[in-house]
C-alpha cells in the first residue's frame, strides 16, 4: 500500500475539493428550494402552507451558521473517506464496465433504500432521552423549519448523518457519478422536506405506491411534535414499527386549510381586501 502521495499539498487539495463539493451541494439544494418554493411559488402554494407563521430571519441566520459547521465536518470526513476509497477500502469505482450500466442505475435506488433504513434507526437513536440533547436537539430548535434547516445539526449529529457514507460504500459497489447523484438526491430531499409547503396533491398519500413516499407534511409533523415520523424517503419503517403519527393522512390532506379559512375570513370582513 503506497502512502507516498499523502502529503500536505494533497491534504490541502482534498480540503479545497471537499469544501467546493459540500458547499455547492448544500447551496444548490437549499437555495434552489428557497428561491423556487419560498420566493417563486409561495403565493400559488399559500393554501398548502402547512403551519403558520413563516420562520423569521433570525432562525434562518442561526440555521446557516450551524449548517456552515456541518459542511466543515462533512469536508473533514470526506478527506478520510475518499482517501480510503483511493486505497481500495470501499467499493466506489470509476469504470462503468466494472459492473455494467444496469448496475450503475440499480445502485442508485439501492443506495437510497439503504440510506432510508440507516436514517430511520439513526434518527430514532438520536431521539433517545439520554442522547437527544447531545445529538439532535439543535436540529429541533427549528420547530417550524425552513429549507436551511436541512443541515442545521449539532456536530455529533453531523457525524452520525455522514456516517452512512462509509457504511454505504462498504456495502454497495457504486460508480463515482452514481454516488454523486445519490448525494444530490439526499440534499434536495432534505431541503424540500423542511420547506414547510406540502407539494404532493391531496390524494397521493393514500395511494398504494405513491403513499410510500414521505411528504413534506410527514417530516413537518416530526418537527412540530418532536417525535414520530422518523423516515426520510419512505413511510415503510414508520408503518412497520408503529411510529407514524395516527393523524398523518388527515393532516396531509388538510395541509394549508388554515390559510384558506384565514383568507376567506379576511375577505368577509367589511372594508378589508384579501392580500394579493
Amino acid at each position: 500500500m503506497d502512502l507516498s502521495h499523502f502529503t500536505l499539498d494533497h491534504l490541502m487539495r482534498r480540503t479545497a475539493d471537499g469544501i467546493e463539493f459540500e458547499m455547492f451541494r448544500y447551496l444548490l439544494g437549499t437555495m434552489s428550494t428557497f428561491v423556487i418554493i419560498w420566493l417563486g411559488l409561495s403565493h400559488l402554494l399559500r393554501f398548502r402552507k402547512i403551519r403558520p407563521p413563516t420562520p423569521r430571519s433570525r432562525q434562518i441566520r442561526s440555521e446557516l451558521l450551524w449548517s456552515a459547521m456541518t459542511v466543515l465536518i462533512f469536508v473533514a470526513m470526506d478527506i478520510v473517506v475518499f482517501d480510503a476509497a483511493d486505497l481500495g477500502i470501499f467499493k466506489k469505482y470509476n469504470d462503468v464496465s466494472t459492473y455494467g450500466w444496469a448496475w450503475f442505475f440499480i445502485s442508485i435506488p439501492l443506495m437510497i433504500i439503504a440510506h432510508d433504513a440507516y436514517f430511520y434507526w439513526a434518527h430514532r437513536f438520536m431521539h433517545l432521552p439520554r442522547f437527544y440533547k447531545l445529538f439532535h436537539m439543535r436540529h429541533h430548535r427549528s420547530h417550524n423549519p425552513t429549507p436551511f434547516t436541512a443541515y442545521s445539526f449539532a456536530p455529533l449529529e453531523a457525524v452520525v448523518e455522514y456516517a452512512f457514507v462509509p457504511v454505504g460504500l462498504m456495502l454497495i459497489p457504486i460508480h463515482n457519478t452514481a454516488f454523486y447523484i445519490v448525494m444530490l438526491i439526499m440534499i434536495f430531499k432534505n431541503a424540500v422536506a423542511h420547506c414547510g409547503y406540502e407539494l404532493m396533491p391531496k390524494s397521493w398519500a393514500r395511494l398504494p405506491v405513491l403513499g410510500w413516499l414521505t411528504s413534506v407534511t410527514h417530516h413537518d409533523m416530526h418537527h412540530e411534535k418532536a417525535n414520530g415520523n422518523y423516515g426520510f424517503y419512505f413511510t415503510w419503517w414508520d408503518r412497520w414499527m408503529g411510529t407514524e403519527h395516527r393523524n398523518y393522512l388527515e393532516r396531509f390532506e388538510t395541509a394549508g386549510d388554515w390559510a384558506r379559512r384565514k383568507e376567506e375570513e379576511t375577505a368577509a370582513e367589511p372594508g378589508l381586501v384579501p392580500a394579493e
